[in-house]
Parts: C-alpha cells; structure tokens; sequence
C-alpha cells in the first residue's frame, strides 16, 4: 500500500512542499522598483541593490530620457563646474517632472535659505538638501 508521500499516492492539485534554495546556484530576483537619476557630468553612478540608478549628463537631459527612466527621484549636485541646481530645477520643470528632487550640498551655513530659494524654481517638484563634507567633484 502507498504511504502518503509516495508519488502513487499523491493527487494531482495536493499541496508539494518546495524545496529551500541551494547555496551556490543563482535565484532570479524581482528587479527593484525605485529608479534614480543622477545627474552629473555623466560619470557612472553607483550600484545599488535597492533602486536602479542611471546616470546622465545634464546636456543630454531631454523629454525622451526622462520619459524612458521614469525617474522616481532625480539627485543632482547644488553646484558643479558645468551646472547649478537652478540651471537643473528649471529644466525638470520645462519637462514637465514633477517628483521628488534631491540636491546634494557640502556644508552650508543657513542651508534653509538655499533650499527656500531653490523651492522658489521648483514647479510642483519636492526638493530636499542632502549635506556632507564629502567634496563635491
């Protein structure tokens, strides 16, 4: 006689544990769904096991790309060599982006006066300051 574990005994629709996975051997994993933009002067942007991060140089920021990265956020520096958060804020806007925006900064005396300022170019972006003392590059 068929003990309830043997296959002869199982049904077709009856419930069959699965097995853990085995170390070693590659698990398909759901690609995560936050997408950044990093805009920069196109250096690569780092990886992340959390979000996808594209990066982009600010003079190839068009209608097409934006649509095409869907960016959930866009992280930009408050000023660099080639550009300045206004500069960028006021593109975003001409585009039509309406996300959340979020401008890296080294240490700043009264940084709610940038950030107000910046609110002030931001249509109907969220912007929010991002304080180091890394150096910018």
């Amino acid at each position: 006689m068929p003990t309830p574990r043997s296959p002869k005994a199982r049904k077709k629709n009856e419930w069959e544990p699965t097995m853990p996975p085995q170390s070693g051997l590659v698990q398909e994993q759901n690609p995560p769904s936050r997408r950044i933009l990093y805009l920069a002067g196109g250096e690569d942007a780092p990886a992340s096991q959390d979000a996808m991060i594209f990066s982009l140089p600010f003079a190839q920021l068009c209608a097409d790309e934006l649509a095409r990265i869907a960016p959930d956020l866009v992280v930009f520096p408050l000023f660099s060599a080639t550009l300045d958060a206004i500069v960028v804020l006021t593109r975003l806007n001409e585009l039509g982006y309406s996300g959340r925006c979020l401008v890296l900064t080294p240490r700043l005396p009264k940084p709610h006066l940038i950030e107000a300022e910046l609110r002030s170019y931001k249509g109907a972006m969220e912007i929010q300051l991002l304080t180091s003392d890394a150096p910018l590059e």
